[in-house]
């Protein structure tokens, strides 16, 4: 799926696949173990992280299960683990404040957050493009 959307996946087709539980979910799934995994294989970094319980609690309880929210060190993980570069907007941090992730990577998915929530971005096509 993430190589569709690189590949120009139009946002019709995208909602469309989206909109379609069963693989919404288990790409949702899929994702959640991919970022616990990543969480685990480096957790001499990421324990730093985490307050008040182990790396592998946190993964069971917090990374892990459908229905919790993200956060910033989901995104660090997940980023990592796919080689993928996304750009966090933060609707919460006043006029143009951005994150990227990995920081050494060009951002090839752009998400809005909003608190517990995050939303993917469309880049508007060029004046050229639009004709």
């Amino acid at each position: 799926m993430v190589d569709k959307v690189i590949d120009g996946l139009e946002s019709e087709a995208l909602e469309h696949e989206f909109g379609e539980d069963q693989l919404a979910d288990y790409l949702v799934v899929y994702l959640r173990i991919l970022t616990s995994a990543e969480l685990k294989n480096s957790a001499d970094f990421y324990s730093n992280f985490i307050e008040e319980r182990s790396l592998e609690e946190f993964c069971q309880l917090e990374v892990e299960p459908m229905y919790k929210e993200s956060d910033h060190i989901h995104i660090i993980a997940l980023t990592a683990a796919l080689g993928l570069g996304v750009r966090v907007v933060y609707m919460d941090r006043g006029e143009g404040a951005q994150h990227d992730f990995p920081e050494s990577q060009t951002p090839a998915i752009h998400v809005l957050y909003r608190p517990g929530h995050y939303d993917i971005l469309y880049q508007n096509p060029t004046p050229e493009a639009a004709q």
